[in-house]
């Protein structure tokens, strides 16, 4: 037994690769789960586009009041419904109608409509904190025992729903996350397999092309994770009422370019992976930070600005907001293909990196 014990331990420490790997994953994991969670935690002011059609000394007085807590800043009606369509640019927008300071200072009651994107729950919920606050300071200012003067309606501008739940959140990020890991781990370790039983060694000097076999290799494993993901979604939808949109086709295609991005980070796991032993270790120290970077686990929001910049560059992150796209804004192919494009073109790279550099490996063999 304690002879066993010694074998195992040498073999392990004899891979070091693999034990760089089980020491970084988790260092990797803890650092940005800490970043985010705690130094996070101080948000920028929210952007308020206002559109001012009384031009009253009452509006103004309620611009001014918002501006101490928000960055309100006044707008065309059409450019205001323009930034809350722009995903992630405004939560929301308020209109203030004409004749709302006349009606207001005679004591009579105004409706202020509340242009919103229920998608971007953080920036929302913060932006009606903001009009309640600024609400009762001026009741109070005005008349603090009269009756309420403003009532808030809202509409939504990216789709039919006033609100949404967190589920409906939490499961394409997690849908993400899981084909992820799937698809990464089985990706490499398969390539790594198949080089250890020294079937890929072989093929580097056969007719049929290196090359065309691992791409077909890697194809079965496009397909494996997109029926994955395709059945993840569904069980969602079933079980918890998710939205999938209302094109099959761009939630197809969103799929399709998720999965095509995750095969290709496989591939150049496998090619940064020195051994059977790295493989598990590597995948999740490439997927858990970029699943915690990307708002696979939280929304972005709460992140500290610098991760938010790395997060641009992280194919996981344009995963979650084409899937946001089609949940909870029920968006189309048009508005997803641009979306997919990118996680096209981000995949590529890692794609043909990966291939030459698991090549350059069995060629050194």
């Amino acid at each position: 037994m304690y002879v066993v014990f010694l074998n195992e331990i040498r073999l392990l420490l004899r891979d070091r690769g693999a034990v760089l790997w089980l020491l970084v994953g988790p260092i990797l994991v803890i650092t940005l789960i800490t970043a985010a969670r705690y130094q996070g935690s101080v948000l920028p002011r929210v952007l308020l586009p206002v559109v001012n059609e009384d031009q009253g000394p009452v509006a103004r007085a309620f611009i001014k009041l918002l501006a101490d807590r928000a960055d309100a800043v006044e707008m065309s009606r059409d450019e205001a419904e323009a930034m809350v369509r722009d995903r992630g640019r405004a939560a929301a927008a308020i209109v203030f109608p004409a004749g709302l300071s006349k009606r207001y200072l005679q004591g009579r009651s105004s409706d202020i409509l509340l242009l919103t994107d229920p998608a971007e729950p953080v920036g929302l919920g913060r932006v009606k904190v903001a009009l309640l606050l600024m609400d009762r300071e001026a009741a109070e200012l005005a008349d603090p025992i009269g009756a309420e003067r403003l009532t808030f309606v809202e509409q939504n501008l990216t789709g039919e729903l006033l609100a949404r739940k967190s589920h409906e959140q939490n499961v394409p990020g997690f849908t993400i996350m899981f084909t992820l890991l799937a698809v990464v781990y089985g990706t490499s370790a398969s390539l790594h397999q198949e080089a250890r039983s020294g079937t890929l060694a072989r093929l580097l000097v056969a007719p049929v092309g290196f090359g065309r076999i691992v791409l077909a290799k890697l194809a079965a494993r496009f397909v494996i994770g997109s029926v994955q993901m395709l059945v993840l979604l569904l069980w969602g939808k079933l079980v918890f009422g998710v939205s999938l949109g209302s094109s099959s086709l761009a939630l197809l295609t969103m799929v399709m370019a998720t999965v095509f991005a995750s095969v290709a980070l496989g591939a150049l796991a496998a090619g940064l992976g020195r051994s059977d032993q790295q493989v598990l270790p590597l995948s999740l120290a490439l997927v858990l930070p970029l699943s915690a970077i990307a708002g696979l686990w939280w929304p972005l929001h709460i992140e500290p600005e610098w991760m938010r910049a790395i997060a641009t560059f992280s194919f996981p992150t344009w995963a979650m907001r084409g899937m946001t796209d089609l949940v909870l804004r029920d968006r189309g192919l048009a508005a997803i293909a641009p979306t997919a494009g990118i996680l096209v073109l981000l995949g590529l790279p890692m794609l043909l990196t990966g291939i030459w550099l698991f090549r350059s490996q069995l060629a050194h063999r």
